[in-house]
């Protein structure tokens, strides 16, 4: 479907094809839920950090760091679909530390990394801790733009901190 409007330059037609898909993917997902995950469910975010990372996360990995501390690993799901989740870890007893943020790629750029990272962060503040931690690429503009966003400022620079050899920025958010 083809409308007359100002923001295309080709004879003036606005293209709503594009428009659609996003509503439609927004209306999909207006009965979400950010909430702990349940460990039936660490398959799922397996699948998502395997298309999204480029790191490599095994099961019993996975299956760690969620026992580790089950209230800092995340899920943003609507009718029990996983469409993103964050995996996070207690440092230390004022620090945490974000070990994963993935978000299924056809559902990027609609909110759901914003709510889970915001819910990880009041979940923080819930267990007293003062400061969250993390690691991005430091080739990852997106990434670290969405950080920034949320309050994390780049303190330092990891050599060959990934397996490919790259580099990373830590990254860190003041709570208190």
């Amino acid at each position: 479907m083809r409308l007359f409007g100002r923001n295309n330059s080709k004879k003036g037609l606005l293209n709503t094809n594009t428009y659609s898909s996003i509503e439609m993917q927004r209306e999909e997902l207006q009965e979400h839920v950010v909430r702990r995950i349940e460990p039936y469910e660490i398959k799922r975010a397996m699948e998502i950090s395997q298309k999204s990372l480029s790191e490599r996360y095994s099961r019993d990995l996975m299956m760690e760091i969620y026992q580790g501390w089950p209230d800092g690993f995340i899920v943003y799901s609507v009718r029990d679909r996983i469409f993103g989740f964050l995996a996070g870890k207690k440092v230390t007893q004022s620090e945490a530390r974000i070990l994963m943020l993935a978000t299924e790629e056809k559902y990027r750029s609609l909110g759901i990394g914003g709510e889970i990272i915001e819910n990880f962060i009041q979940t923080c503040q819930i267990y007293g801790f003062i400061t969250v931690r993390l690691e991005v690429r430091t080739d990852n503009r997106r990434g670290i733009e969405f950080y920034q966003r949320h309050g994390f400022m780049v303190t330092s620079i990891l050599r060959n901190y990934y397996s490919d050899g790259s580099d990373a920025y830590v990254m860190w958010k003041q709570l208190v």
